[in-house]
């Protein structure tokens, strides 16, 4: 583990324990506080417009890429960033903090444009041509995040957008989902393979430290899903 991740992991000790609360009432808890301490989006600072002003350029010519109608972004979090991104397709936004999708509903919706509460953990999930997981598997444990990937698989739906860090050598798991570590998706435990398309993000968080940020495109049926005991 570098030096500027042991730094990080240490400054944002997790404060919510789960125990036997659902995993709703956690993340709720992260939006009512903002944990993350943005001052643009209670997502957190990677869902700031300058740190997403790569993605919102190209995720529409993904998008056009593969000729997809319909999107399910989960976790959209608050919208902040998405809101800027111009998309002729449905677009259902999911999460888990069902008075943010309140929120969202009552502000954002449109006749293409819907927003849901969703426990990608335990589904079920809308079927979709694309599905934008960002900044969500980096946020599970590993047994959470491959309950989250099998219920996308059940859902049938066709391609997963989803982050990964391209130049970690390996990974490791967090005993509460919540917190955070990057993923390299290529490497064990998921061994995604190679992406049949790659984003970096830019990113300049930490001075530099997350610059491999990505999203990575895959199929969905493609994915290889071990049981995490």
């Amino acid at each position: 583990m570098g030096t500027a991740l042991r730094l990080f992991l240490r400054s944002r000790t997790w404060p919510f324990t789960r125990k036997n609360r659902a995993l709703g009432e956690v993340f709720a808890k992260v939006y009512r506080t903002n944990f993350w301490g943005s001052p643009e989006s209670r997502s957190g600072a990677g869902s700031d417009l300058v740190q997403t002003a790569e993605i919102r350029r190209r995720i529409p010519e993904v998008i056009a890429h593969l000729g997809a109608r319909t999107i399910l972004d989960i976790p959209c979090g608050d919208f902040h960033w998405m809101k800027e991104v111009e998309l002729n397709v449905e677009y259902i936004g999911a999460d888990i903090v069902e008075e943010l999708m309140r929120r969202n509903q009552e502000l954002f919706s449109t006749p293409l444009r819907r927003f849901i509460v969703c426990d990608i953990t335990k589904g079920p999930v809308p079927t979709v041509d694309l599905v934008l997981c960002r900044d969500l598997l980096v946020h599970l444990s590993y047994q959470d995040a491959f309950a989250a990937l099998r219920n996308l698989r059940l859902s049938g739906s066709k391609y997963l957008l989803t982050t990964t860090f391209t130049e970690r050598s390996r990974n490791f798991d967090i005993p509460t989902t919540g917190k955070w570590r990057p993923l390299n998706l290529r490497l064990e435990p998921f061994k995604f393979g190679e992406p049949l398309l790659l984003v970096n993000e830019k990113c300049t968080e930490g001075d530099g430290a997350w610059s491999d940020k990505s999203l990575g495109l895959w199929r969905i049926a493609d994915l290889q899903l071990p049981e995490i005991r």
